[in-house]
């Protein structure tokens, strides 16, 4: 099956949403089909996919079409790719896009779109999305949360064209080798590391106060734009903590050794924004797969997806909890060997392509 994956983002951007679409391309392509990614290039130009391949951490081959980088988000990016789908035919164009999947669908392709917006989107290109499920082409809208999906039902989007799937995890990268590559870790206290953005209601004053209560343990940040750096930067210094490393953005395809080599993993968004009711942060996979116990905020959306079986859940916006979840899990190793293994039999559950095949079943259905 000829299937093509459409988003605007830059090639080789590292947020969610672009590592989310590259990895349901592989999906694709771990399930035999062929697959073509179209997106934007850079404002440097193109890029190579080897180079893309080693920033996504790709195992599989994939085609990459990369539009130029004024393409933009909606109308120009979606008048863009007509050609390529005109051209190449597919037998399913899958769609982070709001403004593609209306004119694809409308032109009789069949059309999966997948959608995470906010419950406060009434944008006109949002709603050019919604409209486009009263189509017969428009087969299928992927969403994250049971919360979104009713949502979007109430604005219209028929109930039998809404699927909710977590978002999920390339095994291959994250799961633990036999043989561990060099730590990238120099400190000899505990490590307890965070990979993501650095946004606040990701959770991140929180994890900086628990710092301060345990300086026997090194707090390890891996990600975040430069903006966002300096601001935390300034308040760990304003606070005086010398046991936390900002280790900067790093490419997809570079952070399973910060997982593999830690002693536990912070998973602590903030339940002061709304996204605690249906967010699916990536992370969750990775770290499951990566065999590291977990200390996780209790929000209504990591509820959904995970239990006390497989993460050591706290409080959100807690940091004496999170200090105490965390040495919970450094010390008491019989408990954190239960949380690893019922994480690893959950994690299986959670992979790419498990994810596209749901898809696929669900449209052969």
């Amino acid at each position: 099956m000829r299937v093509v994956v459409c988003a605007a983002f830059e090639a080789g951007e590292q947020f969610a949403h672009a590592i989310n679409t590259v990895k349901m391309a592989q999906g694709f392509a771990r399930l035999g089909h062929e697959v073509t990614i179209v997106c934007r290039r850079g404002p440097t130009g193109r890029a190579a996919p080897q180079h893309l391949a080693l920033t996504y951490g790709l195992t599989e081959p994939l085609r990459w079409t990369q539009l130029p980088y004024w393409a933009g988000q909606n109308w120009l990016f979606a008048l863009g790719s007509l050609p390529i789908l005109l051209r190449t035919a597919p037998d399913l164009v899958f769609a982070r896009n709001y403004t593609l999947p209306w004119l694809s669908s409308r032109m009789g392709m069949p059309t999966v779109a997948e959608s995470h917006a906010h419950v406060d989107n009434r944008s006109a290109p949002f709603m050019r999305l919604v409209y486009a499920t009263r189509y017969p082409a428009f087969r299928l809208w992927v969403t994250i949360s049971q919360f979104l999906a009713d949502h979007y039902q109430s604005l219209g989007v028929p109930g039998g064209k809404l699927i909710v799937l977590p978002d999920a995890v390339d095994l291959a990268l994250f799961q633990t080798p036999a043989e561990l590559p060099p730590s990238p870790y120099t400190d000899d206290r505990p490590v307890v590391t965070y990979t993501g953005h650095l946004y606040d209601y990701k959770g991140i004053p929180t994890v900086l106060e628990a710092a301060a209560l345990l300086p026997e343990v090194s707090f390890d940040l891996v990600g975040g734009l430069p903006k966002d750096l300096e601001r935390q930067r300034a308040r760990i210094e304003q606070m005086g903590l010398h046991n936390v490393t900002l280790h900067g953005l790093r490419a997809h395809g570079e952070v399973p050794p910060f997982l593999w080599h830690a002693d536990a993993l912070l998973l602590p968004p903030s339940a002061h924004h709304p996204s605690a009711a249906w967010t699916s942060p990536l992370k969750v996979g990775e770290y499951l797969a990566s065999g590291r116990p977990v200390v996780a905020t209790s929000i209504p959306a990591l509820r959904d997806w995970l239990s006390e079986r497989e993460v050591n859940f706290v409080p959100p916006d807690h940091a004496a909890a999170m200090a105490e979840g965390i040495i919970t899990v450094l010390r008491d190793h019989d408990y954190a060997r239960s949380l690893v293994q019922a994480g690893l039999e959950k994690a299986q559950t959670l992979s790419y392509r498990h994810r596209a095949a749901r898809v696929l079943e669900r449209l052969s259905a």
